[in-house]
């Protein structure tokens, strides 16, 4: 999956409908795609929620 694949994965999910591209774009190049679904491990999750602590919310949201 390419990255622009990934940010329109993203941009699909209703919690990222109306989020920044900036947003969009940190979590795309942090996930891992296996079998067409994206993956953030923990240590990934830390990095993007340090620069974009706004999307805590939404990012637990996908992982509940």
């Amino acid at each position: 999956m390419t990255f622009e694949e990934k940010v329109k994965l993203l941009r699909s999910l209703p919690q990222f409908k109306v989020a920044p591209i900036s947003e969009l774009r940190a979590i795309a190049f942090a996930a891992n795609e296996k079998g067409g679904k994206l993956y953030l491990n923990s240590k990934d999750i830390k990095k993007i929620l340090r620069e974009y602590p706004d999307l805590e919310s939404k990012i637990k949201a996908l992982i509940a």
